[in-house]
Formats: structure tokens, sequence, C-alpha cells
């Protein structure tokens, strides 16, 4: 991958495993400088150490504080000055009958899946607006995009984060900042181990099943959802804000 990010500084959510640490890989290896955030010491200390010494730092952070987001970032602007991209991915996952999940499940998602993009956007936005420059990029979902079965709380939080994004594109359109969303079907990750144990299903005969159900008949590599954030975080997409872009092996194509 060539160095289309040389020179910027990325802070990504959820960057301590799945979707989010491949972002990190794949933007370092772009030539950025990133910060990794999560609740998690020790998963993104295994991010930090997956890259080149000196280009991943690692910042627990949990986005359902302000307390603890505002510290973030003041460690973040106080050692780096400014950020040129922000990776809202830091995201959570429920499942279950509608009639049986409680109002409080749906708080929890809400607050970490939309609230969450607000609280650390709005932390790293002053610096971007006015350089005049600047990338958001919401890791939603196709759950974002449609309906279905059994994960009311998820869908309508990723609703949500969709329905942000256009909000924050068309706010910040003036400003040179960009903002965006990537809504990926199913990716191999912890979430899908996660999901699996909520459905009572082996983590490989789920990967099967859901596989199946795409057109491409098979279900996706985190990498390939971090190649898209690679062009999302970059001047080539600068002239793109708004937009949902869905990555799902066909299974959604509008």
């Amino acid at each position: 991958m060539s160095q289309r990010l040389e020179g910027k500084t990325a802070v990504i959510t959820g960057g301590g495993r799945g979707i989010g640490r491949a972002i990190a890989l794949a933007y370092v290896q772009a030539g950025a400088t990133c910060i990794v955030a999560s609740r998690q010491l020790e998963d993104l200390e295994a991010t930090a150490r997956l890259a080149p010494h000196g280009a991943v730092e690692a910042i627990v952070c949990d986005v359902a504080s302000d307390t603890s987001v505002a510290a973030m970032a003041e460690l973040v602007l106080g050692k780096f000055g400014g950020v040129d991209i922000v990776v809202n991915n830091a995201g959570v996952h429920a499942a279950g009958s509608f009639l049986e999940i409680d109002a409080a499940t749906y708080s929890r998602l809400y607050e970490v899946n939309v609230v969450g993009i607000v609280r650390v956007s709005q932390a790293f936005l002053g610096g971007m607006i006015e350089r005049g420059r600047g990338s958001i990029v919401n890791i939603a979902s196709t759950a974002g995009l449609f309906e279905s079965p059994g994960q009311a709380p998820y869908n309508a939080s990723k609703h949500g984060a969709v329905g942000l994004t256009r909000c924050m594109a068309l706010e910040l359109a003036s400003t040179g900042v960009t903002c965006n969303a990537i809504c990926p079907g199913f990716v191999d990750t912890p979430m899908l181990e996660g999901f699996a144990d909520l459905v009572g299903a082996e983590a490989d005969e789920l990967r099967k099943r859901l596989a199946q159900r795409t057109p491409m008949g098979r279900i996706l590599d985190p990498s390939e959802i971090a190649n898209l954030a690679v062009y999302l975080g970059g001047d080539e997409s600068s002239g793109m804000t708004g937009q949902t872009m869905a990555i799902s092996n066909g299974m959604r194509m509008a």
C-alpha cells in the first residue's frame, strides 16, 4: 500500500481488535501515526506490538463516558497537537427477541454506537475545522441500512449512526471536514464469535451459515474494511461526504 496517509495522525476507537485493529495497521502501512483507544489495554497493546515501534499509541478510553473521552482527547492533543482523521469504530452488540430485550439494552447500545461517535468527534473537530481539513470515518453496518430479526437494538443504533453521519456531513460540508460511514456486512471478527455465543452456535458453523447468505459466498476479512477506511481518510476522497458505503459481498447493493 502506498503512503497515502503520510504525515497524518489518526484516532481509532475500538482499535484493540477486529476491524479497528485492521484499520490501525493499514493506516500505519499507509504512513499515518495512529492512536488506538478502547476499554481494554491488553488488546490495545497487542495492536501496537503488530506495528513498527512508535507508530501506534494505546490509550484506554470508554466512548460511553464524557470524562474518559475528554481525558483521551487531552492526552492526544497535548502530544500530537492535532488530529487529521477520526475513525469511530467502537461498538457493542446485542441480540434476542424484541419482546424480551429490555430498554436498558437499547440505552447501552445507543450510548456506545451513536453517542460515542458524537463524543469522540466533537473532541477533535475544533482543530480540524480550524485547519480547514479532516476526515471522520464512522464504522456503521449493513444493519443500519435494512431490517433483520432478533437484532432490534443493534439495528436501531446502527440506523442512528448512519443518520448521524449524514447530518454531520451536511453541517461540516463548508469547513473542509468530511464525514462518511462504512457499512460492513458479515466480517470475521471477535464480535462475530460473540454473536455465535449469543445464539448458541459454534463459531465455525455460524461462519458457514453467514457466508451462504451472501451472493459471493463468503464473509469479509477486516482488512477489506481497512482498505476502504484508508481511502476515506486520505486526500483522494476530499470531495466525498455524507456517504454510506456498504461492503457486504453483494448482500446489500444500494
